[in-house]
């Protein structure tokens, strides 16, 4: 079987997420149609990060293996595109090991979450973006805050009440917010998220900031292993899958 490793690029817009669920289109399902046409082949594709409704990615990566390479690797990624809308992308195609799996094979997974901090609203921010306008956000004061996330905790306040995962214990290697203009970019990664984590992360950061919470908020929201604790979940449409790392043999 050959292994090949696909680097997505999606407007999350219009689809129902991630995962493949009937009836409804996602970007796993339409991925899953494209190597059907390409290949003839009926395949699992393994990707790194499932995201939810609305929410985008820039370098989303998914696997799949193929029993013969009917299509030369430096040309798969046009391949696939030609059976794809063009809200959805495959920017590259690498034939990988045969042990490599996008999900198992990630060390880090690394989200951007884009907030247009603003009194006017532009047109073009209104889909990508959170227009946040309550007040001038604070990044140093987040970043302050962001400080007590850094490490390994029970992120059971910080994701949703739906979440099926068995452990809540996640690892967070970076949380940063950074201005240019009026617009703050939130960078955080760990080595896997639960359900709405991010999003949930950044509304409580941002409203944080905005109520000026103690510095040490954060820790007892953590301890506390209560969602209520916690603040608003921030819109999906400012969320990307910004990229993922792997183990030093791929």
């Amino acid at each position: 079987m050959n292994n090949i490793k696909i680097t997505i690029q999606y407007d999350g817009t219009d689809f129902y997420g991630w995962q493949i669920q009937p009836n409804l289109r996602t970007v796993q399902g339409e991925i899953y149609k494209a190597v059907q046409k390409v290949y003839g082949e009926k395949i699992t594709i393994y990707g790194c990060g499932r995201t939810d409704a609305g929410v985008h990615a820039l370098g989303q990566v998914a696997n799949f293996r193929v029993p013969k390479m009917l299509v030369p690797i430096h040309k798969v990624h046009i391949a696939l595109n030609s059976y794809l809308d063009r809200d959805l992308r495959i920017i590259k195609a690498e034939e990988m090991p045969d042990s490599f799996n996008a999900r198992a094979s990630a060390t880090f997974r690394e989200y951007l979450y884009i907030v247009h901090n603003s009194s006017t609203s532009f047109p073009f921010y209104e889909r990508y973006s959170w227009f946040y306008r309550k007040n001038v956000i604070d990044e140093k004061l987040i970043n302050e805050y962001a400080k007590y996330l850094i490490g390994e905790h029970n992120f059971t306040s910080f994701c949703s009440t739906e979440d099926e995962n068995d452990s809540k214990f996640r690892y967070l290697e970076r949380v940063k917010a950074i201005r240019k203009g009026d617009t703050i970019y939130f960078i955080i990664r760990g080595n896997a998220f639960l359900h709405n984590m991010v999003r949930i992360i950044v509304g409580t950061l941002v409203e944080g900031q905005k109520k000026k919470m103690p510095i040490n908020f954060i820790e007892d929201i953590l301890k506390s292993e209560d969602r209520a604790r916690a603040f608003v979940t921030a819109p999906a449409h400012g969320l990307y899958f910004r990229r993922a790392f792997f183990k030093d043999e791929f």
